[in-house]
C-alpha cells in the first residue's frame, strides 16, 4: 500500500534521518579513500553505488512514501557538505539540490510503478543518467577542471553505477524481506 498523505509522521522523519546518517557514515568511511586515490570526483560510486542503493531500496520499501528518498538524499547531501563525497561541486547550492533532483528522478519511477523489484530496476537508469547529467552540467557551468576528467570516463561510470546499483537493489530487497516483520522496523513504519 502506497501512502499518499501530505505530511510525514515524526517516526517516519526520524527513520529517514537515521538512515541518512547511517548512509553518510558508511559511505564516508569506505568511499572517500576511492576519490583520494583516483583523483576523480564521484569515483566513490564504484563502492558506494552498492551502499546507496541498499539504503534507498530499504527505506523506499519500508515507508512506501513518495518524497522519502528525496528527503533521504537531501539530508544526506547536507551531511556530506563539508566532504568531497557525492561528486558534486562544493557548496549547498550545487551539491544538495543535485542530489535531491537525482533522487526524485528515481523515486518518481518506482513510486508510479508500485515499489516492485521491476520498478527499482527501471528507476536505476533514471538515477544514473540524471545524476551524471546534472553533475556534468554543474561542472561545465562552473568551468571546473573536473568536467574534463568526468567527461573522459562518463560511460564507465554509468556502467559501473548500473552494475553496482543492481547489486545494491538486490541486497536492499533481501535486507527488507529479512527485517520487515521485526518490531524495531515496525516501530518506525
Amino acid at each position: 500500500m502506497v501512502k499518499m498523505s501530505k505530511k510525514f509522521s515524526t517516526k517516519e522523519l526520524i527513520f529517514i534521518a537515521v538512515m541518512s546518517a547511517f548512509l553518510f557514515a558508511v559511505n564516508f568511511s569506505i568511499g572517500s579513500w576511492v576519490i583520494v586515490i583516483s583523483g576523480i570526483p564521484g569515483s566513490s560510486v564504484f563502492v558506494t553505488g552498492i551502499t546507496n542503493l541498499i539504503v534507498v531500496t530499504f527505506v523506499a520499501l519500508s515507508l512506501k512514501r513518495f518524497g522519502s528518498i528525496t528527503l533521504l538524499y537531501f539530508i544526506y547531501g547536507i551531511l556530506s557538505l563539508p566532504t568531497n563525497m557525492n561528486g558534486g561541486p562544493p557548496g549547498f547550492v550545487w551539491k544538495v539540490p543535485i542530489m535531491a533532483l537525482t533522487a526524485l528522478s528515481m523515486e518518481s519511477v518506482f513510486h508510479f510503478m508500485g515499489y516492485t523489484k521491476k520498478s527499482f530496476i527501471f528507476s536505476l537508469p533514471a538515477l544514473a543518467a540524471s545524476g551524471l547529467l546534472l553533475y556534468l552540467g554543474a561542472y561545465y557551468f562552473l568551468g571546473m577542471p573536473e568536467f574534463e576528467t568526468i567527461a573522459k570516463v562518463w560511460l564507465v561510470m554509468l556502467v559501473v553505477v548500473m552494475i553496482m546499483g543492481c547489486i545494491g537493489i538486490q541486497i536492499g530487497f533481501l535486507l527488507y524481506n529479512k527485517l520487515k516483520d521485526k518490531p524495531l522496523l515496525k516501530q518506525f513504519t
